[in-house]
């Protein structure tokens, strides 16, 4: 009996609270679209720079024209030794013009100046005077005297007509050589400017093999050659 009355006892206390609480609205969880979307708009801007596409460095390569020389340029510019190689961008054959033209001018004025030494003492020694002409001392053997000049006359002559056929000879041979420095360079710069963007890639090869061919019809024996085939 005194089970019951605690039992119901413990009921009435305990009925209320229960019921006030599951009668008692459930907590949201829905969001606030428009809230959230001006919350990301307060979001600080980044500070660093968008990289560029790969669209955009396309283009701005296919804007870039390569440079390609011109073969009449090339040539106004060879007028001036190493200018058509100066034009072309070439500047490793500098040296090889430029020292090509160096050589050939002092081989110019060295032959010349013998020359001029040979032939003024071969003038002055076959001249109506001489003794007083004297350059050709320089060419006579040591201590010879001016006045001496009929001992040492006929010798001495034969050598200088010598050496004054001989530089004036090699005087020559170097300004044709310049002279044909002068056109290589020319033409040098007009073919680089005309060839330069001919592929040279590994690609252009000639490959030449023996081959053997079957008997045909009528031939006893084989046939025997070469086969050659151009890859371009």
């Amino acid at each position: 009996m005194r089970i019951r009355l605690l039992i119901a006892l413990f009921s009435l206390l305990i009925l209320p609270h229960a019921t006030a609480w599951s009668q008692e609205s459930p907590v949201p969880t829905t969001y606030d679209m428009p809230s959230l979307l001006s919350a990301s708009d307060s979001v600080a801007p980044s500070t660093q720079e968008p990289l560029p596409s790969f669209e955009k460095q396309a283009l701005k390569i296919q804007q870039q024209t390569l440079w390609q020389p011109n073969s009449t340029k090339a040539i106004l510019w060879a007028f001036l030794p190493g200018g058509g190689q100066i034009y072309n961008r070439k500047y490793w054959k500098l040296p090889i013009v430029w020292g090509a033209f160096m050589a050939c001018y002092y081989s110019i004025t060295w032959n010349n100046r013998q020359y001029q030494e040979y032939h003024a003492a071969y003038r002055d020694l076959s001249g109506p005077d001489p003794e007083h002409n004297t350059s050709w001392l320089v060419f006579a053997p040591t201590g010879a005297q001016a006045s001496d000049y009929q001992q040492y006359q006929s010798s001495l002559r034969s050598t200088l007509k010598r050496g004054n056929d001989f530089y004036r000879r090699y005087r020559d041979l170097s300004i044709v050589a310049t002279v044909l420095v002068y056109g290589l360079s020319i033409l040098d710069a007009y073919v680089d400017a005309e060839l330069y963007t001919f592929d040279i890639s590994p690609d252009l090869s000639l490959r030449v093999v023996p081959e053997v061919g079957l008997p045909k019809l009528g031939l006893p024996s084989y046939q025997m050659g070469v086969n050659c085939s151009l890859t371009f």
